[in-house]
């Protein structure tokens, strides 16, 4: 059975190599009249296992608990970038489609046959934007949207620290 050569999987992920490591989270929450507002604190573990890059999310965020396992792939069927993620309080698994530019991978999860419900019953869907900020620190921005991606609302924003 052929196997992919390190190099090969090295290279796959190059662009995303800032997702890599251990990192303390600073967790914002959007709100309409004051922007982004620190509402709690967390911490990742990422890293590359095999061809994949896996990442532990451990989140606090306004006394809520957040426990993720996150797992990043490329699908060389159409050369896209996918992400599940398995929220371990809630059971759910999610499934994102992504792409990347320069150090920046967006995923959406509009294609995905796992539905997400808001508190009203209603469809929606996210977007996970991947920013690198500088060399200790990374970006998180998610959006949601209830119209199929028209229209994208601020969700969530987690600053990365390298510790």
């Amino acid at each position: 059975m052929p196997t992919f050569a390190e190099e090969e999987v090295i290279n796959r992920f190059n662009n995303l190599s800032f997702l890599v490591g251990d990192f303390n989270i600073s967790v914002y929450s959007y709100n309409l009249t004051k922007g982004w507002i620190q509402s709690g604190k967390g911490n990742s573990e990422c890293k590359i296992e095999e061809t994949f890059i896996t990442e532990k999310v451990k989140l606090n965020k306004e006394d809520c608990n957040v426990c993720l396992n996150n797992t990043i792939a490329f699908d060389v069927v159409d050369s896209s970038y996918r992400l599940m993620s398995f929220d371990k309080t809630l059971g759910s698994v999610d499934v994102y489609k992504g792409t990347i530019s320069n150090e920046t991978i967006i995923f959406n999860n509009l294609d995905s046959e796992y539905k997400t419900k808001n508190k009203l019953g209603e469809d929606i869907s996210f977007k996970l934007i991947y920013k690198r900020l500088s060399a200790t620190e990374n970006e998180l921005v998610v959006g949601y949207t209830k119209n199929k991606g028209r229209t994208w609302f601020p969700f969530v924003k987690n600053i990365y620290t390298r510790k």
